[in-house]
């Protein structure tokens, strides 16, 4: 479907479009254009977490996986970013002072969710870790003050993060973005991976200097930068962020990309990008 123009709605009732050729998909229309109908929606619409079948799609992977492999579930738009699926972008941001009640009791149905999500994984057996993605960050902060950001969700992350915790699951949090400014309150959450550190928008040194040792690091290697180095430069790239990031920690550090791979990437950085990971 994402290589061609599509037009979907999902489960939750927002409506996406993609576009041939595109990187990922956005979304065009939202169920809850206004709060009078929170209510119904909470009630008849929103998806039932304990459904039958709902992670049945992972239980192949799982099955020849689980025994040699680390398996993370993973879980995309979790508290944030389906808030604005549901509502729009704009919209949410002018509920956080507009219609603070209103987002409080949809943020307490979307956790709500996500810890009957967690139970789901944490019950199959042989997943290691959760996986959920809520990117925050611009290319130079965050979308929201920091201080909006506690009031609204650093609880809820925290309840997500101990229920993963109560059945031995790592926690795994994607954040796209300059996120500096909540590193430390996602680790006092409960965070085990911070993913992804990204240098094109982060001090990744500062990163490392201030919360190595608290947090494992997932990313760091500049997707930008591999479109234009050498393969000698990849490697020496990598070598430098895994003695950055991952041997001062123990190398508590997965060796990623700060993000998506363009498509742009000569294959010979391609293969010194693999090479070098797996020789490190």
């Amino acid at each position: 479907m994402l290589t061609e123009d599509a037009e979907w709605t999902d489960e939750w009732g927002t409506g996406w479009r993609h576009a041939a050729e595109g990187v990922g998909a956005s979304p065009v229309s939202h169920p809850l254009r206004d709060w009078s109908s929170v209510d119904a929606y909470l009630a008849g619409r929103m998806p039932d977490p304990r459904a039958p079948g709902r992670l049945d799609g992972a239980l192949p992977a799982l099955q020849r996986h689980r025994d040699t492999t680390y398996v993370a579930g993973m879980t995309h738009l979790a508290l944030f970013e389906r808030l604005h699926c549901l509502r729009g972008m704009e919209n949410t941001f002018e509920d956080f002072y507009a219609f603070p009640n209103d987002v409080d009791r949809l943020l307490e149905a979307l956790t709500d969710y996500l810890i009957e999500i967690v139970r789901a994984w944490g019950r199959i057996g042989g997943v290691d870790a959760f996986c959920l993605t809520d990117d925050w960050g611009t290319q130079a902060s965050l979308m929201i003050s920091p201080a909006l950001w506690r009031k609204f969700f650093a609880a809820r992350y925290r309840r997500i993060c101990d229920e993963a915790h109560r059945w031995n699951l790592d926690v795994i949090f994607h954040s796209c973005g300059n996120v500096t400014a909540i590193v430390s309150d996602l680790i006092d959450a409960g965070v085990d991976v911070l993913d992804p550190l990204q240098p094109e928008a982060m001090d990744v040194k500062r990163i490392a200097r201030e919360f190595g040792g608290r947090v494992a690091f997932s990313g760091g290697i500049s997707d930008q930068e591999l479109v234009a180095f050498t393969p000698d430069q990849v490697r020496e790239h990598v070598r430098r962020t895994i003695d950055l990031l991952g041997e001062p920690f123990g190398n508590a550090y997965i060796v990623a990309p700060s993000n998506v791979l363009p498509p742009e990437v000569p294959f010979g950085n391609l293969e010194a990008l693999f090479e070098a990971c797996h020789a490190a």
